[in-house]
Order: structure tokens, then sequence, then C-alpha cells
């Protein structure tokens, strides 16, 4: 039985999130149902590298599912056929057949995005969380800085949940200031009031990145002192923190593994 490797990028806009639901549109399900039509194989399951919740985007999605026949050199435009315009499967690459998308992952980036002015902008839903009351940069700086390293982060997840281990590792964060298109004629980007929130960890709890931008942002407006952020971070229960901040500014950016990529060996 061979196994090959999805990449996958999707606006989650369009579906209830990753996990294949009875009845409704999700990124799994819709998957699964092109690769078993293509490949004429009823039982085909996809394993992701981390399941996104509805509304969150991916630009590298990584999944892998196993197949025992002869692979057709047009896969990944007949699944791109298949499949909506919200989604598409960037390669398809055979891999050894141990691997797993989720259990051989080290790492996962996420990217939020946050527009902060007045008026809003049209081009914000579906990829921004819009906030127009003032933030503190500064404050949101100092907050991506302590969440480095490993915490109990317990006040970041949904108190009724799966997890058994709340300690994570976060290997980097950081809020920069999300550049513009450069005008050739002026010579310089245009102003996007964006802000974009990066961060890296080996894992990541459910809605996690989201409660911790909505409880940085609380930081940010003066709602929650830098000293009761930080204590979040001792393993505080989850009512002490913030909201979840909207799905839409979410984006699963990149999945890194301990060896680089294959080459592509199907197009």
């Amino acid at each position: 039985m061979a196994t090959y490797r999805l990449d996958i990028e999707y606006d989650g806009t369009a579906f209830s999130g990753w996990g294949r639901q009875e009845g409704t549109h999700t990124v799994q399900g819709c998957i699964e149902r092109a690769l078993r039509i293509t490949l004429r194989s009823p039982e085909i399951e996809v394993i992701t590298a981390g399941r996104t919740d509805a509304g969150v985007h991916a630009l590298g999605q990584v999944a892998n599912f196993s197949y025992d026949g002869e692979m057709p050199a047009s896969i990944i435009r007949s699944l791109n056929g298949l499949t909506p315009v919200e989604l598409a499967i960037r390669a398809v690459t055979r891999v050894e057949e141990s691997f797993d998308a989720r259990r051989d992952a080290v790492s996962r980036t996420y990217c939020y995005r946050i527009l902060n002015r007045k008026p809003g902008s049209p081009f914000a839903p579906g990829r921004a969380w819009w906030i127009s009351r003032p933030l503190d940069r500064e404050a949101l700086d100092r907050c991506a800085e302590a969440i480095r390293g490993k915490h109990d982060f317990t006040a970041f997840t949904p108190t009724e949940t799966y997890h058994t281990r709340f300690t994570r590792l976060v290997h980097s964060a950081c809020w920069v200031d999300e550049p513009g298109l450069e005008d050739p004629a002026a010579g310089e980007p245009l102003r996007t009031d964006t802000f974009q929130f990066w961060i890296t960890g080996e894992s990541f709890l459910r809605s996690m990145v989201r409660v911790l931008v909505g409880t940085m942002v609380d930081v940010a407006d003066g709602s929650l002192p830098f000293e009761g952020f930080l204590r979040l971070l001792e393993g505080a229960e989850r009512p002490a923190a913030g909201m979840t901040a909207p799905a839409e500014g979410l984006t699963l950016v990149r999945v890194d593994y301990p060896e680089p990529p294959p080459r592509q060996l199907i197009r």
C-alpha cells in the first residue's frame, strides 16, 4: 500500500471546518469524495496535519492517504476539477509508507490578521478581524514576546475539550505591520492599517491561537493589564482569558517536518 502526501490550500469561508461531517460542506469531505471518484476506491480516508475550524483558511495544509493502485498522471487536474474553486490541491507526492501528516509534523505556523481603523474595508470581511477602537501596538508586541517558550495554555482553549496535556512550546511569536501593494510611481507601499500575528509552535490546542489573539487585544485596548496576561500563561482557567477571535482572520500557513518535502513526483 503506497502513501501519498497532499499539499492543500483553501478559503475556509466556504467550509464548515476540516473534519468530515455528514450533511455538511467540509474540506476533508470534498477531498475524500474527489479521491474516491478519481481513483475508484470508496475506502480512501485522508489524515490531516491539523484540523481547522469553520472559517479558518489554509495556505499550507498537509494531509496523507493510502492507495494500492496506479496513480494517474492527471491526478492533480482531476482532483481540482472535482473540488470547489475555494479549494486547491497544489501537489500530490508519493512518500514513505510510514508518513503521517499529523504525527510526523514538528511545527505549525499560523498568521492572524487584524484590520485596525475607522472605517472598515470592503476587502476585510472573510480575511481579517476588523477592530475600530485604537490598539496599542507596543502592548501587542509585549504579549507576543511573553508567549514564546513553554507555558500552560489551559486558559486559551475551550473548557470542554479532548486535550489532556495543556503545556505547549511556542518557538516564535510576533506582530508585524502588513505591507501593502507598492506603488511603483510613488516608490513606497500603500498603507493597509493591518497587523499580522505570526506564531510557530510544535502543536496547538483547539482555538488556542484565536483565544490568544482575543486576549492580546484586551491588553492592547486597556481591558486587561499586561500582568494579568502573564498570569494566564501559568495555567488559569478558560473564563479568565479573553474572547475567541473570529475565525476569518486565521490562516494555517505552513506545516514543517524533520525532512524537507520530497520532490513533486506527480503533476
